[in-house]
């Protein structure tokens, strides 16, 4: 889906430069060719975000509310499966038919599923998908739904053919480095259960810090410490998953009810399990709320709902997004480099790992 619209699934990138002054030429260079030249191999090529068909890139199509918003398109040409299947068919049984045979061999079968494809497949109507993303000048990042590796392989790898330059994916570990210059081994693991020896802690660095988010949220009764963007108070919600390597369930989900305060969430933490997919509810005084599941792994962000707004025209409605993500990603790398200097400090670490230990030994799961 593109940035203008509903709820938004993206990652992060930062750019490690800034975009070139002709970036929009560029891209028009790249623009996806007519779908009157796509044969058996897929093609990809930029796109406005208006439309799959939109292959016109300009100042007009390619900027909205003043920031760059395209889209790689995708486009190809299948053969249903179940189609393939019976136009092979049918004609096997004609040879066999013809053959006086009641079975063709692996050659012959090959040879008809080639010249079937070959007739069929230029008749397919073309399939069409869109990788959308967007940047924001003022922090030099780049937000796309490339959320899968092999979307982000095939936009990564067409948006520097086109810039010359790679946007940086900003997984856990790169945030820590790239962002906040921490050098993410330097974080070692942390331990809340009050049943495991501490250097048993294991878990990735997302983990660990959505695991740290969930505790120290219910700590402060959800409150966030002061920002200049205003007052705001966070709390963690299901489903939730669980996970940890060894022996056992690997993973715990917990849906319904009261995950957070369930027997269930209270067991997987005991057993070191630590949280690797939440959902986040932000909000800001009265009315103003950002809700998303966030894959702690990579960074993703799942179905982010931003707040109402109240601007009319397209430009005014993208901008007032734009600023509600960046305010939305402003709060959660604040808490992302909390947790990387407090769980770097030796004594700030021991004394959270005491606390957390008591907040998962006294939960009440019901």
């Amino acid at each position: 889906m593109p940035f203008d619209t509903g709820n938004l699934t993206f990652r992060i990138c930062r750019l490690p430069q800034a975009m070139p002054a002709d970036a929009i030429a560029k891209f028009a260079e790249k623009a996806a060719q007519s779908l009157e030249h796509l044969k058996d191999e897929p093609q990809w090529g930029w796109v406005s975000a208006r439309h799959l068909l939109e292959r016109r890139i300009d100042e007009e199509t390619a900027m909205l509310g003043g920031y760059l918003h395209l889209c790689m398109r995708q486009a190809e040409r299948k053969i249903p499966s179940a189609l393939l299947t019976a136009e092979c068919r049918m004609v096997e049984l004609t040879q066999m038919a013809e053959k006086q045979t009641e079975r063709l061999n692996r050659k012959e079968r090959k040879t008809i599923k080639e010249q079937v494809i070959e007739r069929l497949l230029p008749t397919m109507p073309p399939q069409l998908s869109g990788t959308y993303f967007t940047i924001d000048p003022s922090d030099n990042l780049l937000y796309t739904n490339a959320t899968s590796q092999k979307q982000l392989d095939m936009f990564l790898g067409l948006f520097c053919k086109t810039i010359g330059f790679e946007p940086v994916p900003l997984l856990p570990e790169v945030a820590a480095a790239d962002l906040f210059g921490v050098d993410p081994e330097s974080v070692a693991p942390i331990n809340l259960s009050p049943e495991l020896p501490d250097g048993d802690a294991a878990g990735s660095l997302g983990q660990n810090f959505l695991t740290w988010l969930w505790c120290f949220l219910e700590e402060r009764n959800g409150n966030l410490p002061q920002s200049k963007l205003g007052e705001f108070s966070m709390m963690i919600d299901g489903p939730l998953a669980l996970v940890a390597e060894g022996p056992g369930a690997f993973e715990s989900v917990i849906r319904k009810g009261m995950p957070t305060f369930s027997a269930e969430a209270k067991a997987a933490l005991t057993v070191g399990k630590k949280l690797r997919q939440a959902k986040l509810i932000l909000s800001r005084g009265r009315g103003e709320d950002w809700t998303v599941t966030l894959d702690a792994d990579e960074f993703v962000f799942r179905g982010l709902k931003l707040p109402e707004g109240e601007a009319m025209d397209p430009g005014s409605i993208f901008e007032e997004r734009m600023t509600n993500l960046y305010v939305f990603q402003k709060v959660f790398f604040a808490l992302f480099q909390r947790f990387l200097t407090e769980m770097g400090d030796s004594e700030k670490r021991a004394a959270f790992q005491k606390m957390a230990k008591k907040w998962v030994a006294d939960r009440d799961g019901r």
